[in-house]
């Protein structure tokens, strides 16, 4: 099993858009194996997004409602499956999760039995600081970033990374940052072009050379319950086809180097 969590610490940075257009993207390419996008957001916009629903959702599940967690398939020809975020089910789960022996272990001790073996599970996070973040961070393997090129995004990208730094310590986990994705990108502004090239000389080892453009096909995709890989924009289909790309090779480039 795989955990690739696209993690945020600010809202509106297309960090669902992503982790819908790298499971589609995964699913499309491993016919064979369970590709899941488990929203964690209690917002639950991934399955607003995709007009998907379901009753046993990750947060009835965790709050002991339910003891069946439904993984939702977004299309019959594809392995795509979706959990539920279950909104207020989630917010009432956290409460339980603080009061556990062991908060930050809750999902991978209680939730991780309900995901096949082989399965590849894509965790889309809340951007706040919480117990949910916290325990998907226990159990990832992966991480990815997405940020715009704004300046209050620049200054919680360094805010980010000293939480996760913070967090591997504290709990003697090392879950691997493949690296900041630039997303919805207004290149004729200047000065987001400015801050890009800041992020390039902050991180230059850890930004993603793939940069989403800032698009209406994208920013319409939700409304029309499509994948960013469904768009009609070649440009946007491309963009992100070429991101998820980049976040696989990173992750099959670590695994060679630590068996």
């Amino acid at each position: 099993m795989i955990n690739i969590a696209i993690l945020s610490a600010k809202g509106g940075t297309g960090k669902t858009t992503l982790a819908i257009a790298l499971a589609h993207q995964y699913a499309l390419a491993n016919p064979d194996r369970e590709v899941v996008l488990v929203d964690a957001d209690n917002q639950g916009n991934v399955a607003i997004s995709l007009d998907l629903r379901g009753e046993n959702s990750l947060g009835a599940y965790l709050y002991r409602a339910t003891d069946t967690l439904d993984l939702i398939q977004y299309r019959p020809e594809i392995s795509f499956h979706v959990v539920e975020s279950g909104r207020m089910h989630l917010y009432e789960a956290e409460k339980r999760i603080h009061l556990d022996e062991n908060p930050v272990a809750y999902m991978k001790e209680r939730l991780m039995g309900e995901f096949d073996s082989r399965a590849l599970l894509i965790w889309d996070l809340p951007p706040t600081l919480s117990i949910i973040n916290d325990n998907v961070l226990y159990l990832a393997d992966y991480i990815v970033i997405p940020t715009h090129t704004d300046y209050l995004s620049l200054t919680g990208i360094s805010n980010l990374l000293a939480y996760l730094e913070h967090f591997r310590s504290s709990q003697g986990v090392r879950p691997k940052l493949l690296g900041i994705a630039i997303t919805l990108h207004r290149e004729h502004v200047t000065q987001n072009r400015i801050n890009r090239k800041s992020l390039e000389a902050a991180f230059p080892d850890l930004l993603f050379r793939s940069v989403i453009p800032l698009s209406t096909a994208i920013a319409t995709a939700a409304q029309n319950h499509q994948t960013p890989l469904e768009s009609p924009d070649t440009r946007a289909r491309e963009s992100y086809r070429s991101l998820v790309k980049e976040i696989h090779q990173r992750m099959i480039s670590h695994q060679e180097a630590h068996g």
